[in-house]
């Protein structure tokens, strides 16, 4: 059976300390820099060398998120802190940019890394694509099924990691762009904004992108439409080992200490339970605890096929804690107000009013009366008055969010400078005549120190040491992280031992074990210089030599429907991408049939997200077709092309190439071309290299998709009977919007595939700024239809043409259609300018 790990997420050094002491096998931490919770309190390298010690000591890995895009400017400081991570022995990286796990294994050939789960692996033929690559562990999407992860692991072996516990995403981790869209705080920079957790309505829209305040959908007022529930699998762990699984992962890198202990605590007990015993953890007083400490409701998960209306947490978007009960009666003049308890309370305790006509409330429970005596606390069932500072009405639902005692009592795990993580040890110790003590301790993990007294054995005047007090004080460890499991004693006749020179070999050999311990991997400092001349020139060979401008320019159009791509045969096109697998067949004949001289090549669009079921159900949709080449949304469709079809492949956006090392990973894997990353400005574009063999495109129109989800709107407002496969709405249908408090209109439709993909509320318009692309190394500028009129398409295609022939004759661009009448509610020139935190 493979190892199994305990990975507990760490914000600062006192919930390093938290995890460890209650059982964590590996902890996951971030940097001031460079990871993706850029909000967190995170590690200074001071903190992080100490965080690597204490842990290392405790036989406890730790690895450090380096899960971000980064920018070209960008490589030489993260190289540099690469560098320091490496040297202080930090166990892994965890990384999402493909350009920054191509350059570590260049420098770093030997440091270990995790590709992150803003990779978005979640099949079996990305993950082979990364094992091969020379990653040493995949963390996989959170959408992934028990059924998928048994699957991969049985197919690559492949070390897995699983989140078991805390906050999902609505969108797959590293496909969602709403809040770098929104407001320039890109979740791909760890500066997520959580559009996810605000509220919308569900709206339908008329093809001329208004409202309707009436009609198919009646809306019942905002909801959290976007806000998932809480992970919970505590229940669930044996079936999680029996899958595969490597690494059991708990998300909350911005939750208390306190909230670490708990759950590492129960998620141990969970698996040693299973470990032990074949058996599932069932404790429902467990289940409270890990509730109290924090849940926004609990689920299941897309993991264990949880239904898609309980993933999300309508009602509200935070902790919601127990429930304490409802108001019964009030008592404004003496700030009380009496509830009959469904949990236990005491005073100090806190709790929060849910009021429908105000916004919900809290505070700490300030006294409690039973029968109108002053207790401290009560117990669930009883009847109370609870005093408070708050304005609360009868009816009013009390929710308990604050356990103070067991919040003191999970402190003291881990706050008190006291050690209940032991490791066990196991040593021998001879005393001879006229020779020097020593003693030999090891571990189970192959350290084994020595030390020596400084004078040799002298004979007993009086009385003679024995086994007994050779023991007894070789195994006051004290408050240090061992423990000494068996001591072998060889002691000759009538020998003199000063307990001082016993105890201060003990404290010399026990720090000794503890520097040794501190390197797991004796690796060997680098010399600056010749680190610093190696960077550099892999950045200078990879900088751009060519700065003339390029000699052409073409247009390729993503169409989802039949109807679209008639109208963009008609124009000068030179690459369709057809996302519409369905009427696949038909698209390809309609290309064929074009007769101009500027012959358009027809590309299948896949999506970012292919399941493992819909590979297999891929290679039989385009069985016997003849097509020019494949979008690849998804880095396994290398892998699946190379198998099944044999042809070229353009990487695409989702695939998020955002600097010139990422460009050299992917030529590296067998790409034709990348999509650039829709987050990248202008000066980080012209920054990318003419010379580098792959062609590169980039998006000068449409509505940018800013989420992919496993989730669906429509199933919260009864608009259709749960049974995904018979979506009674038509696929790339943009009918339906999330409207947000901002009156803003997000349109949603579902794929081929029948996901949830949900687009920008206005589109990308660059088209009258094609001039600006002609020192940019692309090849290639992308339009990408969604809900267009056909009139608007070919007004839009006959500007992009115009526009492409001035640049390349050095003119401006210029706007030759009226783009307020098509673009009634504005258009956004995206990152091109304003570029992303």
């Amino acid at each position: 059976m493979q190892q199994i790990e305990l990975l507990a997420p760490a914000g600062n050094l006192e919930a390093l300390k938290a995890a460890v002491q209650n059982g964590a096998d590996a902890i996951y931490l971030g940097g001031q820099d460079f990871g993706a919770r850029a909000y967190a309190s995170n590690f200074d390298r001071e903190a992080m060398k100490e965080a690597v010690s204490y842990a290392h000591i405790r036989g406890v890995k730790v690895y450090v998120t380096v899960n971000i895009l980064v920018k070209d400017e960008e490589i030489e400081t993260l190289m540099e802190y690469i560098k320091f991570l490496y040297e202080i022995d930090v166990d892994a990286v965890i990384v999402q940019d493909m350009g920054v796990f191509h350059l570590i294994k260049e420098l770093f050939p030997d440091f270990e890394i995790h590709a992150s789960t803003q990779m978005t692996l979640h099949n079996r033929q990305g993950v082979e694509v990364l094992k091969e690559m020379g990653v040493s562990r995949v963390v996989l999407s959170r959408e992934v099924t028990i059924e998928e992860i048994k699957d991969i692991y049985d197919a690559t072996g492949m070390e897995l990691e699983v989140f078991i516990h805390g906050a999902l995403c609505v969108s797959y981790s590293g496909q969602c762009l709403m809040s770098s869209f929104i407001g320039g705080r890109s979740g791909n920079r760890g500066r997520c904004a959580q559009p996810c957790r605000r509220q919308y309505n569900l709206l339908k829209l008329n093809r001329d992108k208004e409202i309707l305040k009436s009609g198919e959908f009646l809306n019942k007022g905002r909801s959290f439409h976007l806000s998932m529930r809480d992970l919970n699998t505590l229940e669930e762990i044996g079936q999680l080992i029996e899958a595969g699984v490597t690494s059991f992962k708990i998300e909350g890198r911005m939750k208390k200490p306190q909230y670490v202990a708990s759950i590492v605590r129960g998620y141990r007990k969970a698996i040693d339970l299973y470990l032990s015993d074949r058996k599932a953890l069932k404790d429902d007083q467990l289940q409270e605890e890990i509730a109290q400490m924090f849940n926004r409701k609990f689920t299941k998960g897309h993991l264990f096929h949880s239904p898609k209306a309980e993933v999300i947490n309508i009602e509200k978007p935070n902790n919601r804690g127990l429930y304490l009960g409802r108001i019964e009666d009030v008592n404004r003049k003496e700030n009380r107000f009496r509830i009959k308890l469904e949990v236990d309370i005491a005073v100090g305790d806190g709790v929060e009013i849910w009021n429908e006509s105000t916004d919900d409330m809290g505070g700490n429970i300030r006294n409690i009366y039973r029968d109108h005596q002053l207790v401290k606390e009560a117990k669930k069932g009883e009847v109370v008055e609870l005093e408070m500072r708050c304005s609360v009405q009868k009816g009013d639902q009390v929710y308990k969010t604050l356990n103070l005692s067991l919040m003191d009592a999970l402190e003291k795990t881990y706050a008190q400078d006291k050690e209940y993580k032991k490791i066990p040890l196991y040593g021998k110790v001879q005393v001879e005549l006229n020779e020097k003590i020593k003693v030999c301790l090891w571990d189970n993990e192959g350290h084994a120190v020595e030390a020596k007294s400084d004078a040799v054995v002298e004979a007993a005047l009086k009385v003679a040491v024995t086994e007994e007090k050779l023991l007894e004080q070789l195994s006051k460890l004290g408050n240090t992280p061992f423990q000494l499991e068996h001591l072998d004693v060889s002691l000759g006749e009538n020998c003199s031992v000063p307990v001082s020179v016993l105890n201060s070999l003990r404290r010399e050999i026990v720090d000794q074990l503890m520097d040794l311990r501190k390197n797991r991997h004796n690796r060997e400092t680098i010399e600056n210089q010749d680190f610093n001349e190696k960077l550099r020139s892999w950045i200078s060979n990879s900088e751009r030599k060519n700065k003339e401008p390029l000699a052409s320019l073409r247009l390729s159009v993503k169409v989802d429907t039949l109807h679209q791509l008639k109208e963009v045969l008609k124009h000068d096109v030179g690459r369709v991408y057809y996302e519409d697998i369905a009427t696949f067949k038909d698209a390809i004949g309609m290309c064929r049939e074009k007769n101009t001289a500027a012959l358009t090549e027809i590309y299948l669009r896949t999506p970012n997200i292919l399941r493992n079921s819909e590979y297999d159900r891929l290679e039989n949709l385009v069985e016997g077709l003849s097509f020019d080449g494949i979008l690849a949304g998804d880095v396994g469709l290398i892998r699946w092309n190379k198998e099944h079809a044999n042809l070229p492949v353009f990487g695409d956006y989702t695939l998020n190439v955002f600097n010139r090392p990422s460009i050299h990973a992917f030529e590296g894997l067998d790409f034709n071309g990348i999509t650039l990353s829709p987050e990248l400005d202008f000066n980080s574009l012209y920054q990318l290299d003419f010379n580098n063999a792959l062609e590169k495109e980039a998006m000068i129109y449409g509505k940018v998709v800013v989420m992919t989800t496993e989730y669906c709107p429509f199933i919260q407002e009864n608009q259709c009977d749960h049974n995904c496969n018979q979506c009674r709405y038509p696929k790339y249908h943009y009918n339906f919007g999330l409207n947000d408090a901002k009156n803003v209109s997000f349109p949603i439709a579902k794929n081929y595939w029948g996901r949830t993909i949900i687009l920008n509320s206005k589109p990308l318009f660059m088209i009258d700024r094609l001039h600006e692309f002609k020192d940019v190394p692309v090849q290639w500028l992308r339009l990408e239809f969604t809900d267009e009129t056909i009139e608007e398409i070919k007004e839009l295609l006959e500007l992009a043409e115009k526009n492409i022939h001035r640049a390349l004759t050095g003119e401006k661009s210029k706007e030759d259609i009226e783009v307020e009448r098509i673009f009634k509610d504005g258009f956004t020139r995206g990152h091109y300018y304003r570029g992303v935190e």
